[in-house]
Formats: C-alpha cells, structure tokens, sequence
C-alpha cells in the first residue's frame, strides 16, 4: 500500500484513537485566533478532524466549522464529543474528493492529518477555499531529541528493525527546538517546505513550488511539555499510528514486546520533551487567476 493510504487505517482503531492520542495546547489555538483575526461565528474548515478533539477546542471558542474526515467511526466519535446542537458539519470523504464552497472560509485548520492529504491536491484546494487573507494552521507533536531521547529512539528504531526493516531505514529523528525554528525559519518563502521539515524533513514529500505563491507571512510557534508514559501507554498509543499498521500483522505483537523491553530498560517509564508546534500562514490575493492554481 503506498504510503498515504494509511490514513484510512485510523478508523479501525477509532475508540482507541480518541482515547490515547493527545489533544493541543489550548495557547496555539488561541494564538491561531489571534493571527487569523477570528471571532465567534467565523467560519472555518478542519480537515482530518479525527474524532474532534481540535474541532471541540475550535467550537468553543465560537466558531462554525465544517469538518472534513474520511473514517465513519472518527466522525461518530467527534459527533459525541462536541454534541449534536454544535456547529458543526461533518463531510465524511476524503478532503480531495468533498465539495466545498470556494473563498468562503476565514481559516483552514488541520492537526496532524495534512500530510495524509495529496499535496498537488491541497494545498492549492485550501487556498481556493479561504478568502483573502484568511488563515492557514496546521498543528503537529514532535518529540525533541536531547541526550536520554536521542539513545531511546535509536533503541526504538533498532526494535522495529527485524519486522520492518525499510521502516528503520527510513525512521525519522528528533531534534532539538532550535533546529526546527531555524529550519522553518529558512523556508518561510514557501509554506508547504516549511510543513514539509516541521513533519520530518522531507518524509511525506509535502513541497509544491506552487504554494510559494498561494501563502504569506509563514510563522511557527511551539510549547514544550514534559511527558512520561510507561510500556503500557506507549504500545497503546503506538496502536493507532500508521506505523503499526505497516508491520505485517503476525509480527505486530512480538514487536510490542521488543518495545516493552526498551522501556523496562530504562526503569518503566520513559521521559521525553514533546514540543506541539503550530503553522500559520496568510492566504494571498485571490485574484482569478491566482484562485485557479
């Protein structure tokens, strides 16, 4: 299965989903606000909304939002979440595929999801559904490398080697906050390679030259949290991540126990630095001719 098509493994696991995956800071959402100008009663497009925890955040903070998620189950999640009487309209299809009316939307939010998205498909889509000037804001987690965490996640990339190994290959490292400013820092001219190098430098392939010219005024805030989770927490989480999934599935459950063993090597519990980090940018003139990219 190529790569992006494991954004439709999600919905299998939506209860578990809802359950471990963690929400954002509420200090992004309210400086995603801010830069957008929004109030209550803009309207706004999630897409990926999952089983809402961005969406509950974005209702109550007023807002009318259509939420755009390919997964039944993640829907009927959210549904419960923010309530029958919210704001809310759900899409259920894929964000490519769902019909939405064009310069009509004072922000374009997504958490965690865009990069499921075809990029010669979404990001000039997103732009044609936000007026001028609207907002673009896109959040992510991102483990931070220091001294303990870079030695975890080798070990970690070791464990998952004798099941996957072109995923090990292939495995991302953390890095340090200042690294990613500065990386984002130096491809603000385009919005799309900076939410390239946020997700992994380059790893979902989410660079089109075309959005240097669809997006301005690229920024990217972020707040650190401390976590700990012990075996148990991380194999849930690790449950509803497409990586799991890309591991045969014979193999998944011996693959738990070498992460199992990790973790009790390192007394129980495992530390690490979890930095959330937001992208914002503004939509640029839309013209016709800069609508029709």
């Amino acid at each position: 299965m190529e790569r992006r098509q494991f954004g439709r493994v999600f919905d299998e696991v939506a209860e578990a989903y809802d359950e471990v995956r963690r929400g954002y800071p509420s200090a992004l959402v309210d400086r995603a606000m801010e830069r957008g100008g929004l109030s209550a009663g803009s309207r706004v497009v999630e897409v990926g909304s999952g089983t809402g925890k961005l969406t509950e955040a974005l209702v109550e903070r007023g807002l009318v939002v259509d939420a755009v998620e390919p997964g039944a189950n993640m829907v009927a999640a959210a549904r419960r979440r923010v309530g029958e009487n919210a704001p809310v309209t759900f899409h259920i299809g894929r964000f490519e595929d769902v019909d939405l009316p064009e310069q009509a939307f004072d922000a374009f939010f997504s958490a965690t999801a865009f990069h499921w998205v075809d990029p010669r498909v979404g990001w000039a889509k997103a732009a044609r559904l936000l007026r001028e000037g609207g907002l673009l804001a896109l959040l992510v987690h991102a483990m931070l490398r220091d001294e303990e965490t870079a030695v975890i996640h080798q070990e970690f990339v070791e464990a998952l080697r004798p099941y996957a190994p072109k995923l090990a290959e292939e495995a991302w490292a953390p890095r340090e906050l200042d690294v990613i400013l500065a990386g984002a820092d130096e491809r603000s001219a385009n919005a799309s390679a900076v939410w390239d190098w946020l997700m992994g430098d380059g790893r979902h392939d989410m660079t089109v030259s075309e959005a240097a010219g669809l997006y301005r005024e690229v920024d990217v805030a972020s707040v650190v949290t401390p976590i700990e989770e012990t075996a148990d927490e991380i194999i849930a989480h690790l449950r509803t991540t497409s990586l799991y999934f890309m591991v045969d599935a014979d193999r998944r459950q011996a693959f738990e126990e070498e992460d199992r063993r990790v973790v009790e090597r390192h007394g129980g519990v495992i530390r690490t630095p979890l930095a959330s980090l937001l992208m914002t940018a503004l939509r640029t003139d839309v013209s016709p001719a800069a609508a029709a990219l």
